[in-house]
C-alpha cells in the first residue's frame, strides 16, 4: 500500500513539474522589467509652450533676418555649429492663412524645438515652412492640423533646401505631413506622420535622403511617397494606409530596408518606373492585393522579404531583369507573378505555408497535458497488465 501511495505522489510532482514548465512558455516577456520601466520622478517636467505671433525670417532681407530676430526674442544662439540660432517652446496659431513658422535663404545654423504649431492654411502653407535653407534641425515639433505639417521647397520644384535634419516631429490630421521638395541631402527620422489626407511623407524630385524610423499609418493615400534617386529608406512602419505603403515612382539606386508595410488597402510596396533599386528585408503582410509589385520596372533586386497573406506576394508586370530571391512568400492566394515580363531571375523563395511558432506554447501545453493524463490512466489501470491471467479468468 507505502508503495502504491508513493508511486502516486510521484507521478502528481511529476505532472505538476511538466505543467509549470509549460507555463513557464507562455508568459509574455513584456511582463519582465527592467530599469527603463521605473518612473524616474526626479525628471525634468516637459516645458509648455509659450503663445507666440507666426515667424518671418528671411535671412535676404535686412528688416526681417536672424540679426532682427535675435534681437526681438525670437532666438537664441549665434547661429554658429556649435552655438546655433535656436527657437523653441513656442505655441503658434496660423490663423488660417500662411506659415506658422517660415524661414527663407538661410545658411546659418539653427534649430526649432519643440514649438506647437496649427492651423496654417492655404496653397503649400505649413506649420514650418523652409525656403532655401541649408543646415538647420526641426527636433520634436507638433505641426498637426494645418494644409502641410512641415515643407522643405514650395512644393513645385522651387527653394531647395540641404543639410538639414527633421527628427521626433509630429505631423499628424494635416493634408499632408511631411514635403520634400527639390532638396538633397536631408535625414527624416523617427518622426509620426498618421491620419493625413494625403501621405504621411512626401519626397518629390530629392536624392541622397534618409528616411528611417519614422511612423506613416492611417493616411487618405499613401504611407511614403517617393519620386527620388540615391537615398536609403529603412525601419519606418507604414501601415494601415488607404492606398499603398509605399508609392515610389521615377526613383534610380535606392535602397528599402527593413521597413514594416502591412495591411494597406492596396500594396505594401509599390514602384513604377523605377530601376536599380535594392529592396530588402522588408515586412509586407496583410496588404488587400500585393505584398510587393513592380510596373515597368527593370534592374532591381528584390531579396529576404517577407510578403505573406496578400492576394499577391509579388508581382512584376512588364518589368525586365529584375532578381527576386531568398523571399518568403507565404500564405498569399498566388505566390509571385510575372506579367509580360522578361530576363528576371526568380530563385530560391519559399512559397510553402509553415505552421505559425506563435502557437507553439500552447501545443506545448496541450500535448504535455495529454502525456501526462495518458500515463495517469494506464497507472490507474496497471492491474490489466500486471495480473493478466486474472484478466483472463472468465475466458
Amino acid at each position: 500500500m507505502k508503495s502504491k501511495v508513493k508511486i502516486e505522489i510521484i507521478i502528481v510532482i511529476t505532472f505538476g513539474i511538466l505543467f509549470a514548465l509549460a507555463l513557464g512558455f507562455t508568459i509574455s516577456p513584456s511582463f519582465i522589467t527592467d530599469d527603463n520601466d521605473v518612473i524616474n520622478s526626479d525628471k525634468e517636467k516637459p516645458k509648455i509652450p509659450a503663445v507666440s505671433g507666426k515667424i518671418h525670417i528671411n535671412d535676404d532681407n535686412p528688416s526681417i533676418n536672424w540679426t532682427v530676430a535675435k534681437e526681438g526674442g525670437i532666438c537664441t544662439g549665434n547661429g554658429t555649429y556649435s552655438d546655433p540660432y535656436i527657437i523653441e517652446d513656442l505655441e503658434i496659431d496660423g490663423e488660417g492663412s500662411g506659415n506658422s513658422i517660415l524661414i527663407e535663404n538661410s545658411n546659418v545654423y539653427f534649430k526649432i524645438v519643440n514649438c506647437t504649431l496649427y492651423n496654417a492654411e492655404w496653397g503649400s502653407e505649413a506649420g514650418i515652412g523652409l525656403l532655401n535653407v541649408n543646415n538647420s534641425q526641426l527636433i520634436g515639433n507638433n505641426c498637426s492640423y494645418s494644409q502641410l505639417g512641415i515643407v522643405f521647397g514650395d512644393g513645385w520644384g522651387g527653394g531647395s533646401c540641404y543639410n538639414n535634419t527633421l527628427s521626433g516631429n509630429i505631423v499628424n490630421n494635416n493634408r499632408g505631413g511631411i514635403l520634400l521638395s527639390d532638396s538633397f541631402n536631408n535625414t527624416v527620422s523617427g518622426n509620426t506622420a498618421n491620419n493625413n489626407t494625403w501621405c504621411g511623407i512626401y519626397i518629390l524630385a530629392c536624392n541622397y535622403t534618409v528616411i528611417s524610423g519614422n511612423t506613416m499609418n492611417d493616411n487618405n493615400m499613401n504611407g511614403l511617397h517617393l519620386a527620388g534617386n540615391n537615398s536609403i529608406i529603412s525601419g519606418n512602419i507604414m501601415n494601415d494606409n488607404n492606398m499603398h505603403g509605399m508609392w515610389i515612382a521615377y526613383s534610380y539606386n535606392n535602397t528599402f530596408l527593413r521597413n514594416t508595410v502591412n495591411n494597406n488597402n492596396w500594396s505594401g510596396i509599390c514602384l513604377v518606373d523605377s530601376n536599380y533599386n535594392i529592396i530588402s528585408g522588408n515586412t509586407a503582410f496583410y496588404n488587400t492585393e500585393c505584398g510587393i509589385v513592380l510596373f515597368y520596372s527593370n534592374y532591381n533586386t528584390i531579396s529576404g522579404n517577407t510578403a505573406n497573406y496578400n492576394r499577391w506576394g509579388i508581382i512584376l508586370s512588364d518589368s525586365d531583369y529584375n532578381i527576386v530571391s531568398g523571399n518568403y512568400v507565404i500564405g498569399n492566394d498566388e505566390c509571385i507573378v510575372e506579367l509580360n515580363c522578361q530576363g528576371n531571375v526568380i530563385q530560391d523563395n519559399d512559397c510553402t505555408l509553415k505552421p505559425s511558432l506563435n502557437y507553439l506554447p500552447t501545443i506545448l501545453f496541450i500535448s504535455i497535458c495529454i502525456v501526462g493524463v495518458s500515463v495517469f490512466m494506464i497507472y490507474k489501470n496497471g492491474k490489466m497488465f500486471k495480473k493478466p491471467q486474472e484478466d483472463l479468468d472468465f475466458l
